[in-house]
Formats: C-alpha cells, sequence, structure tokens
C-alpha cells in the first residue's frame, strides 16, 4: 500500500504509530467500501500478512519504501463532515522472513511441538520488544480467522450496522499471566461471552462442552445456565481447536471440577 504527503488527506507517518486515510475523494462524500479500502478493513480484522508500506512525498515522484506495517485498527468515523474509513497503523522494523516465522508460531497448534504438555506460558525474554509486539498482533487475528468470527459459545457474528463484527479473541489461560500467544491457547468470542469466560462464569470441559459456574443466587446466572452442556463451535482443523491444558488451567482458575 502506499500514501501520498500532498494527497487529498495530507498523510503523514511520522512515528511508530500513525493513522492512515483510506481511498475516495472527498469531492465524491462518504467514503465507500471499495476493493482496496475493504482489503485493508479485512487485514486489520483477521490477516496475519505483513503489509508493505510505501510512502510518497510531495516534493518527489518517487515512492519511497517504509517497511513492513500492521493494521491495528480500522473505523468508519466522521471526518470534516464525511464518512471515511480511519486506519491505525504500526511500524513492525522487523523482516518480512521474521515476521511471517513469528506469526506462525501463533498459527501452529501446540501439538507440533512435538510436546504433549505445553507449557502454559510464553517465554517473554526470549523475545524482543517488536517480537512480541507482532506474536501479540497476529494471536487476535489468527484466533478469530480460526473460528470464521463467530463466538465458540453461541455460534453467532453480530454485526453493527458500519460492518463492525463483535467478535474478540480471548486468552484459555489469560494473558496477564502470560499465557501463550498461540491459537491453542485462544477462542473467538463475542463481547458478553468472552467476559463471562474470564469472569469465571462460563469454563470448558476437556471434550468441549460448555460448564456453567454453580450461583443460582447471583443475577445471570439462569441467563447462562441454558447454555450448560452446549458444545462449542470449533475450528474445522483439529489443530486450531483448544489444547485441554489451557482448558484445565482456565477450570482450575476458577473452581470448577476436573472435566
Amino acid at each position: 500500500m502506499k500514501a501520498r504527503e500532498d494527497g487529498p488527506y495530507g498523510d503523514e507517518i511520522d512515528g511508530d504509530r500513525f493513522t492512515y486515510i483510506g481511498e475516495g475523494v472527498p469531492a465524491k462524500g462518504d467514503q465507500q467500501l471499495t476493493g482496496a479500502n475493504k482489503a485493508l478493513c479485512d487485514q486489520a480484522d483477521r490477516s496475519t500478512v505483513p503489509v508493505y508500506f510505501f510512502y510518497q512525498p510531495a516534493d518527489s515522484d518517487a515512492l519511497r519504501y517504509e517497511g513492513l506495517v500492521d493494521i491495528v485498527d480500522a473505523e468508519y468515523v466522521s471526518r470534516d463532515g464525511r464518512m471515511v474509513y480511519q486506519f491505525t497503523m504500526e511500524r513492525l522494523e522487523i523482516e518480512p522472513a521474521e515476521f511471517e516465522a513469528l506469526s506462525a508460531s501463533v498459527s501452529e497448534g501446540v501439538a507440533n511441538e512435538g510436546n504433549d504438555e505445553p507449557p502454559l506460558t510464553d517465554d517473554e525474554e526470549g523475545f524482543t520488544a517488536v517480537q512480541r509486539r507482532v506474536r501479540s498482533s497476529a494471536f487476535p487475528k489468527t484466533v478469530k480467522s480460526a473460528y470464521d468470527s463467530r463466538c465458540a459459545i453461541c455460534g453467532k457474528a453480530r454485526e453493527s450496522p458500519n460492518g463492525t463484527v463483535d467478535i474478540e479473541a480471548a486468552h484459555i489461560y489469560p494473558k496477564r499471566e502470560n499465557g501463550r500467544d498461540n491459537v491453542r491457547n485462544g477462542l473467538a468470542l463475542c463481547r458478553l461471552h468472552h467476559w463471562a469466560f474470564d469472569a469465571g462464569w462460563l469454563a470448558v470441559s476437556d471434550d468441549y462442552r460448555i460448564l456453567v459456574a454453580d450461583r443460582p443466587d447471583l443475577e445471570g446466572y439462569e441467563e447462562f445456565a441454558a447454555l450448560e452442556g452446549d458444545s462449542l463451535t470449533l475450528p474445522a482443523d483439529e489443530d486450531r481447536r483448544p489444547h485441554a491444558k489451557f482448558l484445565a488451567a482456565h477450570r482450575e482458575r476458577h473452581g470448577f471440577e476436573s472435566a
């Protein structure tokens, strides 16, 4: 992709994180979901392929290669009286081959490591700040892609009027405890069930059935109780399904009996 300093939006790319306005001429009103804008939205939502970024200064006809960037967010926002696609980008300062290797380490099932009992945590000391950022960025995209952007618990993919899908990537063994950025330590969940899973209302058995905390005295119990025993909506690829080690650790953290 490329940006122009003297383009209709005066794209500025200073710093490690910057904003890029999508494709569309101001005189034609609101920006549309053109092929280019859709590709960038898809990139923000699920892709882990690096973006090669080029910039054309106002005083030059030549494009200048600016390295790889990651599209970390895409929004449809009001700007100067019209709706535009606004993309938040981060420089990666990393070579394409290393980017692809780090992304692959998030995508690959832990069983491929030849270890039936994978570690719960990542060796953060083994990664540079940029490498951690790449893996952290790859995790939600990989998880949401594995579940086809549908909630593993309710199977839904609610969509807002502007096209935003209500799906988030949850760590089974939590990130705040250095839980691994690996697809088998992840679940794609809607915001309600992400909260319920992290809060301990919900857990998952080794055979991928939903467990519900036995707290009928609390408001919300009846809604969650209806899910008891339901099967998760799982990735077709078995190597991307949750690993029993992470599910068991989550149950233990929240006081569920072994399952």
